[in-house]
Formats: structure tokens, C-alpha cells, sequence
């Protein structure tokens, strides 16, 4: 077999055995994202509407769903936190696309490239307050401080990495620091929340925590390899910005 296609089997399999064991409980934490993303303005819903259209494989609410499975039962807070991280991934892909300039996002244009900067920018915004405004629904101070933490690295990663821009001397312990920050610290939380809400002991949610974050930062070592010898057609976005943009990456 091809391995390219050997590579998309191997892909749906997974993502079909996932399904199988969460596929309920994400369609209704997808209702409960829909739900709190809701406006009464007609350019907003057009923008929102626009956006769903390219969202990913809902990685993140996978892996806060699955962790709470594995540990006990799931319960509605497991899917509002669920929606809450989908938000703020989403939010910093709309920013990211900015930065980058890039103009497709799984094979559809980019909220930047069919509408304008100004109105990524807002929407990323947008994003981020309904995520903390759905997280503040469920008074949990420990779920919101979490989740404000997260975001807080996110956004200092990726600071870090347009600081470090044009750096040819860039150690490979300060890019892991970055995509830690930056793509590794929101999965972390996502697999710690989803063990904790379960009932999990501390000791076990850490290392719910440590599985995250070693997947983000291997899930973002691969984007990264992507970002220099994958293909468009394949990837379904702009290639190539981290070069453009002279950010020294792993490959």
C-alpha cells in the first residue's frame, strides 16, 4: 500500500476508534460550543459560520473527553470544558493566521483572507472572552485558573517565538520551551482536567498532564516538519510561513 495512504488509513482508524468511544459525548459538547457562540448580528454569524467550515479533528476536546473515560464517567462539565478548549485553539489559529499571512486553512480560505485582518483579530477576541465566560458557568475557580494559565503560556510562546525570529543561533531547548508554550501547554491541561473532573487522585492527573504535553510538543515537532516538505493539496494550508516569517524551527 501507498504509504501516503497507508498514513490516512492508519489516521481514520484511530480517529473512528475514538469516535466510537466519545462520539456522543463530542456532538453534544459541539452543541454546547455552537450554543454559547451565538450572536444576533448578521456579519458575526456570517464570520462564525465561515470559521466552522474550517475547523480541525477537535484534537483537544478528544484528548479532555477520553482522559475523563479512562478515569471514571463523563459528565456535562467534562463536555463544557471540552467546548471551552476547542474556543481557544480555535481563537489562536484565527490570530496565528494573521501573523503568519496565511491564506487557506484546510482547503478554505482563512477568516484574514476572506474578510480582513481587523475582523481576525476581533474574532480571536471574540473567542477568547466566550471561552472564559462558558468556563466561568461551571464555578470552578480551579478549571478557570487552569485554563487562564494555558492561555497565558499559549500566547507567551508564541511571543517568545516572534522574538526569537531570524535567530540562527536558536538551541533546541529554547524552540522545545516555545512549542511547549505554545501548542503543548493547552493539551497538557486538556488531558489534567479531563482526569481530574473524573475524580481522578492528583498523582494520576499529572500524569494525564505529562502524556498531554509530550503529545503537543510531538504533535507540533511534526507541523513544524510539515511547514517545510509537506504538500498543500495534502495539508489543505499555506506552507512554507515559518521560513518566510525566519522562524528557526526543529527540522
Amino acid at each position: 500500500m501507498n504509504k501516503d495512504l497507508a498514513g490516512k488509513t492508519d489516521a481514520r482508524d484511530i480517529l473512528a476508534r475514538v469516535q466510537a468511544l466519545i462520539g456522543r459525548e463530542l456532538l453534544e459538547s459541539e452543541a454546547i460550543f455552537t450554543e454559547e457562540l451565538t450572536s444576533r448580528h448578521p456579519y458575526v454569524r456570517d464570520v462564525l459560520h465561515h470559521m466552522n467550515s474550517y475547523r480541525g479533528k477537535r484534537l483537544r476536546p478528544m484528548l479532555l473527553l477520553l482522559a475523563g473515560a479512562a478515569v471514571g464517567e463523563v459528565e456535562h462539565s467534562h463536555k463544557v470544558l471540552a467546548a471551552v478548549v476547542e474556543m481557544i485553539h480555535t481563537a489562536t489559529l484565527v490570530h496565528d493566521d494573521v501573523l503568519d499571512e496565511a491564506q487557506i486553512r484546510r482547503h478554505v480560505a482563512t477568516v484574514n483572507s476572506r474578510y480582513n485582518n481587523e475582523t481576525s483579530v476581533l474574532l480571536g477576541d471574540y473567542l477568547f472572552t466566550h471561552a472564559f465566560h462558558l468556563a466561568s458557568s461551571l464555578e470552578s475557580t480551579l478549571a478557570c485558573r487552569l485554563i487562564g494559565r494555558a492561555t497565558n503560556l499559549v500566547c507567551e510562546g508564541e511571543l517568545a517565538q516572534i522574538h526569537e525570529r531570524g535567530n540562527i543561533e536558536l538551541t533546541e531547548e529554547t524552540y522545545l520551551e516555545i512549542i511547549e508554550g505554545k501548542t503543548a501547554e493547552l493539551c497538557a491541561i486538556c488531558c489534567y482536567l479531563g482526569a481530574h473532573f473524573s475524580g481522578a487522585p492528583e498523582q494520576v492527573s499529572s500524569a494525564f498532564d505529562s502524556y498531554g504535553r509530550s503529545l503537543g510538543i510531538a504533535f507540533q515537532i511534526a507541523d513544524d516538519l510539515l511547514d517545510v516538505w509537506g504538500d498543500e493539496e495534502q495539508t489543505g494550508k499555506s506552507l512554507g510561513s515559518d521560513f518566510e516569517k525566519q522562524k528557526l524551527t526543529l527540522p
